[in-house]
Protein backbone atom coordinates (compact mmCIF):
# COMPACT_ATOMS: atom_id res chain seq x y z
CA UNK A 1 0.00 0.00 0.00
CA UNK A 2 2.74 2.15 0.46
CA UNK A 3 4.35 2.42 -2.65
CA UNK A 4 0.64 3.15 -4.49
CA UNK A 5 0.35 6.26 -1.84
CA UNK A 6 3.95 7.44 -2.90
CA UNK A 7 2.83 6.86 -6.72
CA UNK A 8 -0.37 8.36 -6.21
CA UNK A 9 1.07 10.94 -4.59
CA UNK A 10 3.17 11.86 -7.34
CA UNK A 11 0.57 11.13 -10.06
CA UNK A 12 -1.80 14.08 -8.59
CA UNK A 13 1.29 16.22 -9.03
CA UNK A 14 1.48 14.92 -12.07
CA UNK A 15 -2.15 15.84 -13.41
CA UNK A 16 -1.58 19.68 -12.27
CA UNK A 17 2.02 19.81 -14.64
CA UNK A 18 0.52 18.14 -17.55
CA UNK A 19 -2.94 20.94 -17.22
CA UNK A 20 -0.25 23.47 -16.80
CA UNK A 21 1.69 22.56 -20.02
CA UNK A 22 -1.43 22.03 -22.27
CA UNK A 23 -2.35 25.87 -21.23
CA UNK A 24 1.45 26.43 -21.45
CA UNK A 25 1.02 25.05 -25.21
CA UNK A 26 -2.24 26.97 -25.90
CA UNK A 27 -0.20 30.21 -25.33
CA UNK A 28 2.63 29.51 -27.61
CA UNK A 29 0.54 28.03 -30.57
CA UNK A 30 0.37 30.84 -32.30
CA UNK A 31 3.68 31.56 -32.27
CA UNK A 32 6.55 31.00 -34.94
CA UNK A 33 5.11 30.41 -38.54
CA UNK A 34 1.40 31.07 -37.67
CA UNK A 35 2.97 34.30 -36.38
CA UNK A 36 4.82 35.33 -39.39
CA UNK A 37 0.98 34.32 -41.21
CA UNK A 38 -0.65 36.81 -38.78
CA UNK A 39 2.32 39.27 -39.47
CA UNK A 40 1.28 39.39 -43.41
CA UNK A 41 -2.74 40.79 -42.89
CA UNK A 42 -2.97 44.18 -43.57
CA UNK A 43 -5.76 46.38 -41.65
CA UNK A 44 -7.52 47.98 -43.46
CA UNK A 45 -10.25 50.73 -42.88
CA UNK A 46 -13.51 47.89 -43.95
CA UNK A 47 -11.39 45.30 -42.53
CA UNK A 48 -8.63 42.73 -42.68
CA UNK A 49 -7.04 41.22 -45.70
CA UNK A 50 -3.94 39.34 -46.77
CA UNK A 51 -1.21 40.91 -48.44
CA UNK A 52 -0.63 37.88 -50.66
CA UNK A 53 -3.21 36.59 -53.13
CA UNK A 54 -3.56 32.99 -52.86
CA UNK A 55 -4.37 30.67 -56.12
CA UNK A 56 -7.92 29.21 -56.17
CA UNK A 57 -8.17 26.10 -53.30
CA UNK A 58 -5.40 27.64 -51.44
CA UNK A 59 -5.17 29.58 -47.63
CA UNK A 60 -3.75 33.66 -47.70
CA UNK A 61 -3.10 34.64 -44.00
CA UNK A 62 -6.81 35.15 -42.74
CA UNK A 63 -6.06 31.74 -41.85
CA UNK A 64 -4.36 32.96 -38.94
CA UNK A 65 -7.23 34.75 -37.60
CA UNK A 66 -9.70 31.57 -38.51
CA UNK A 67 -8.04 29.71 -36.57
CA UNK A 68 -7.99 32.41 -33.23
CA UNK A 69 -10.84 30.40 -32.12
CA UNK A 70 -9.63 27.00 -31.89
CA UNK A 71 -6.26 28.62 -30.04
CA UNK A 72 -9.01 30.14 -27.23
CA UNK A 73 -10.84 26.74 -26.88
CA UNK A 74 -6.64 25.03 -26.07
CA UNK A 75 -6.57 27.76 -23.34
CA UNK A 76 -9.76 27.60 -21.89
CA UNK A 77 -9.22 23.03 -22.42
CA UNK A 78 -5.64 23.60 -20.62
CA UNK A 79 -7.15 25.82 -17.34
CA UNK A 80 -9.90 22.71 -17.36
CA UNK A 81 -7.33 20.44 -16.91
CA UNK A 82 -5.27 22.68 -14.46
CA UNK A 83 -8.56 22.68 -12.32
CA UNK A 84 -9.48 19.59 -12.38
CA UNK A 85 -6.19 18.22 -11.29
CA UNK A 86 -6.97 20.58 -8.33
CA UNK A 87 -10.05 18.69 -7.79
CA UNK A 88 -7.84 15.87 -6.85
CA UNK A 89 -6.57 17.51 -4.00
CA UNK A 90 -9.57 18.54 -2.41
CA UNK A 91 -10.59 14.97 -2.14
CA UNK A 92 -7.75 14.16 -1.00
CA UNK A 93 -6.24 11.93 -3.65
CA UNK A 94 -3.04 11.86 -3.00
CA UNK A 95 -2.99 11.08 0.00
CA UNK A 96 -6.04 9.14 0.95
CA UNK A 97 -5.59 5.84 2.08
CA UNK A 98 -9.04 4.56 1.34
CA UNK A 99 -10.53 5.93 -1.67
CA UNK A 100 -14.49 6.88 -1.27
CA UNK A 101 -17.21 8.36 -4.01
CA UNK A 102 -15.50 11.34 -3.79
CA UNK A 103 -12.40 9.75 -5.04
CA UNK A 104 -14.20 7.67 -8.00
CA UNK A 105 -15.63 10.66 -9.22
CA UNK A 106 -12.72 13.63 -8.96
CA UNK A 107 -10.63 10.40 -10.83
CA UNK A 108 -13.09 10.04 -13.21
CA UNK A 109 -14.15 13.45 -14.02
CA UNK A 110 -10.24 14.77 -14.03
CA UNK A 111 -9.06 10.96 -16.06
CA UNK A 112 -12.26 11.02 -17.99
CA UNK A 113 -12.19 15.03 -19.16
CA UNK A 114 -8.41 15.31 -20.10
CA UNK A 115 -8.75 12.36 -22.47
CA UNK A 116 -11.98 14.03 -24.38
CA UNK A 117 -10.50 17.56 -24.20
CA UNK A 118 -7.11 16.16 -25.54
CA UNK A 119 -8.61 13.77 -28.13
CA UNK A 120 -10.51 16.80 -29.55
CA UNK A 121 -7.43 19.24 -29.54
CA UNK A 122 -5.56 16.28 -31.00
CA UNK A 123 -8.13 15.82 -33.53
CA UNK A 124 -8.38 19.59 -34.29
CA UNK A 125 -4.95 19.85 -34.87
CA UNK A 126 -4.73 18.02 -37.54
CA UNK A 127 -7.42 19.96 -39.40
CA UNK A 128 -5.51 23.07 -38.62
CA UNK A 129 -2.35 21.62 -39.78
CA UNK A 130 -3.39 20.60 -43.08
CA UNK A 131 -5.16 24.05 -43.39
CA UNK A 132 -1.63 25.62 -42.77
CA UNK A 133 0.05 23.41 -45.45
CA UNK A 134 -2.42 24.85 -47.90
CA UNK A 135 -1.43 28.04 -47.39
CA UNK A 136 -0.67 29.14 -50.71
CA UNK A 137 3.66 29.63 -49.87
CA UNK A 138 4.47 29.93 -53.10
CA UNK A 139 2.56 33.23 -53.40
CA UNK A 140 3.61 34.32 -49.93
CA UNK A 141 7.27 33.90 -50.75
CA UNK A 142 7.09 35.98 -54.30
CA UNK A 143 5.15 38.90 -52.53
CA UNK A 144 8.16 39.63 -50.16
CA UNK A 145 10.58 38.93 -52.68
CA UNK A 146 8.89 40.92 -55.21
CA UNK A 147 8.90 44.24 -52.08
CA UNK A 148 12.67 43.31 -51.36
CA UNK A 149 13.52 43.13 -55.37
CA UNK A 150 12.06 46.93 -55.91
CA UNK A 151 13.49 47.91 -52.23
CA UNK A 152 10.33 48.96 -50.87
CA UNK A 153 11.07 46.78 -47.92
CA UNK A 154 14.90 45.27 -46.00
CA UNK A 155 15.18 41.56 -45.01
CA UNK A 156 14.36 42.94 -41.50
CA UNK A 157 10.78 42.89 -42.55
CA UNK A 158 10.24 39.80 -44.54
CA UNK A 159 7.94 37.63 -42.36
CA UNK A 160 7.83 33.97 -43.66
CA UNK A 161 7.96 30.68 -42.29
CA UNK A 162 6.35 27.31 -43.64
CA UNK A 163 7.51 25.35 -40.46
CA UNK A 164 4.68 22.88 -38.48
CA UNK A 165 6.90 22.36 -35.51
CA UNK A 166 4.34 24.01 -33.29
CA UNK A 167 1.49 21.91 -34.46
CA UNK A 168 3.73 18.66 -34.31
CA UNK A 169 4.71 19.78 -30.75
CA UNK A 170 0.77 19.31 -29.82
CA UNK A 171 0.22 16.02 -30.72
CA UNK A 172 3.24 14.91 -28.14
CA UNK A 173 2.00 17.59 -25.39
CA UNK A 174 -1.86 15.85 -25.92
CA UNK A 175 -0.14 12.41 -25.88
CA UNK A 176 1.09 12.88 -22.98
CA UNK A 177 -1.90 14.31 -21.03
CA UNK A 178 -3.82 11.44 -22.39
CA UNK A 179 -1.26 8.93 -20.59
CA UNK A 180 -1.09 10.64 -17.56
CA UNK A 181 -5.04 10.04 -17.47
CA UNK A 182 -4.79 6.46 -18.18
CA UNK A 183 -2.19 6.25 -15.35
CA UNK A 184 -4.47 7.82 -13.35
CA UNK A 185 -7.20 5.46 -13.83
CA UNK A 186 -5.04 2.66 -13.72
CA UNK A 187 -3.97 4.03 -10.27
CA UNK A 188 -7.61 3.93 -9.17
CA UNK A 189 -7.70 0.51 -10.43
CA UNK A 190 -4.71 -0.35 -8.36
CA UNK A 191 -6.31 1.16 -5.33
CA UNK A 192 -9.50 -0.66 -5.17
CA UNK A 193 -7.16 -4.44 -5.21
CA UNK A 194 -5.04 -2.97 -2.60
CA UNK A 195 -8.29 -2.29 -0.77
CA UNK A 196 -9.97 -5.33 -1.28
CA UNK A 197 -6.73 -6.94 -0.46
CA UNK A 198 -6.37 -5.41 3.24
CA UNK A 199 -10.71 -6.08 3.97
CA UNK A 200 -9.87 -9.75 3.11
CA UNK A 201 -7.09 -10.13 5.38
CA UNK A 202 -8.99 -8.03 8.17
CA UNK A 203 -12.07 -10.72 7.78
CA UNK A 204 -9.33 -13.39 7.90
CA UNK A 205 -8.10 -11.71 11.31
CA UNK A 206 -5.19 -10.73 10.04
CA UNK A 207 -4.08 -7.29 12.24
CA UNK A 208 -2.44 -4.53 10.07
CA UNK A 209 -0.94 -1.46 11.38
CA UNK A 210 0.94 1.70 11.27
CA UNK A 211 -0.85 3.76 8.80
CA UNK A 212 -4.20 5.52 9.43
CA UNK A 213 -6.93 6.59 7.02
Amino acid sequence: MKAQMKFQKWLCLAMIIVGALALLYAFCYMSGSLSELGQSINIRPNGHESAFKAASGKNDALLYEEMQPFNTMMMYFGIAMILLAVVLYITACNKRRNYYVTNYVATGLCAGGNIIMSVVCLIMNIHWRSEFLNVDFEAWDTFYQNRLSAQLITEADVHFGDSTAWFDLGFAVYAIVIVASILLILNMVWKIMLMKGEKQLLSNGVVTGGETV
